[in-house]
């Protein structure tokens, strides 16, 4: 990313998928605002030249019925800004099909106000100029909108933000995490718990550490996980979600679930992978 501030001036077809752009450059914490008049894009590009904000996305269509003011800004929104910046002008557009099933599906009414075949028609018409002003023409009839943020940001060549992947340990006696995506459990490991040297450690302790790994199964489990959760990690950020977790149990919570995912989470942190941790029923015990 440039240091000066980056904006995407976004317009298109009603339906083609602008709100569905929008929110995913809010997810990428891009600032964002729908449904601008024309005559006031001037004044939120300015505010980025005395803000921190250095990145913003901005719709603005028919929905003002003034296509020429909207003409006018795309014509010449690179001297609207007093500093500088990298400005992008979107435009979105699908077939008229496919529109109007979008349409029927939202039930929603065509900013025109007509008859919607007559008001897409006439709104194609009217667009139709601003869109030879765009540097980034993107076809929405056979995108699905879970694919648009990753064609987009393929399209512009920038990295959509990483899922984090939130690695979890419990205990099955205390219940199962409700918000587990992947639930795992190690209950098969040899269990330190029922040594009395071990009874009263944890999973972080040295000795129930090498207890543990003293057995081959311990390491396979860590390498299998290992590649399952990059695997996860990596397939979850291209479909554009942010968050997942992975809960690791054993009965108690306290020995080889809490080793297991914590040896999980410095191997993916090592790897420089967005990971955090939490041992559940650890913070029970000691609270």
């Amino acid at each position: 990313m440039k240091n000066n501030p980056v904006v995407f001036l976004i317009t298109g077809l009603s339906g083609a998928g602008k709100s569905t752009l929008l929110r995913a450059l809010e997810d990428e914490q891009y600032f964002t605002v729908d449904n601008v008049p024309p005559n006031l894009i001037e004044h939120f590009l300015n505010i980025l030249c005395t803000s921190n904000v250095k990145k913003l996305a901005i719709v603005s269509d028919i929905r003002w019925k003034d296509p020429e003011s909207l003409y006018d800004v795309f014509n010449n929104v690179e001297k609207l800004a007093k500093c500088n910046m990298e400005i992008h002008k979107v435009f979105l557009k699908a077939d008229k099909p496919t529109i109007i099933d979008r349409y029927k599906k939202s039930r929603r009414i065509h900013p025109l106000e007509k008859s919607l075949e007559i008001a897409i028609d006439e709104e194609i018409k009217i667009m139709s100029k601003i869109e030879k002003l765009c540097d980034i023409v993107i076809d929405t009839t056979s995108i699905e909108p879970t694919e648009l943020k990753k064609d987009f940001f393929k399209y512009i060549n920038e990295n959509m933000r990483k899922l984090r992947l939130n690695i979890i340990s419990f205990g099955f006696k205390e219940g199962i995490p409700s918000i587990a995506d992947y639930l795992i459990d190690v209950r098969y490991l040899p269990n330190p718990f029922y040594f009395p040297e071990m009874y009263q450690l944890t999973g972080l302790d040295e000795k129930v550490i090498n207890f543990l790994e003293q057995f081959p199964e311990t390491n396979e489990t860590i390498n299998k996980l290992v590649d399952f959760a990059k695997f996860i990690q990596d397939k979850y950020s291209e479909s554009g979600r942010f968050e997942a977790y992975f809960c690791i149990g054993c009965t108690g919570g306290q020995h080889r679930s809490v080793y297991v995912a914590q040896k999980l989470y410095d191997i993916l942190k090592a790897d420089g992978r967005e990971v955090s941790i939490t041992h559940r029923d650890l913070e029970r015990l000691n609270n």
